[in-house]
């Protein structure tokens, strides 16, 4: 059985696709913790993301998916930051993520951008 040329090039530019190198995020999160309960209490008191905006241009608005596991479930959420994330500086922010559950340690299971929104008003998503 022969593939006609028109499949035969499908078929080559699917395989490529899979097998082309995933884009590096134009956001790369430095550090990502649970923060510790605040006094007398078992809950979680937020999530701190560290991270950098690599892209060529201010972004408006980034959203994370942070996993956390702690003895009652396994949990992957999102949150957004919105603002005027200048390239190539440092944002340190403390999110409410994660402040209604047990806390079980600082350790996330994941942490990465998701989804940016830049200045012109274009996007990026995963």
């Amino acid at each position: 059985m022969r593939l006609s040329s028109v499949a035969a090039a499908a078929l080559g530019a699917a395989t490529f696709a899979l097998a082309a190198p995933a884009l590096a995020a134009p956001v790369q999160v430095q550090q990502c913790f649970i923060t510790v309960p605040k006094a007398l209490s078992s809950k979680a008191s937020g999530t701190q993301i560290v991270y950098v905006n690599r892209g060529r241009q201010a972004a408006e608005s980034v959203t994370f998916a942070v996993g956390y596991r702690n003895a009652s479930g396994h949990f992957l959420r999102t949150v957004s930051d919105v603002g005027d994330f200048a390239p190539n500086t440092p944002i340190n922010h403390h999110f409410g993520l994660y402040s209604d559950v047990t806390y079980a340690g600082k350790h996330t299971t994941s942490c990465r951008a998701v989804a940016v929104r830049w200045a012109d008003g274009t996007h990026w998503r995963v």
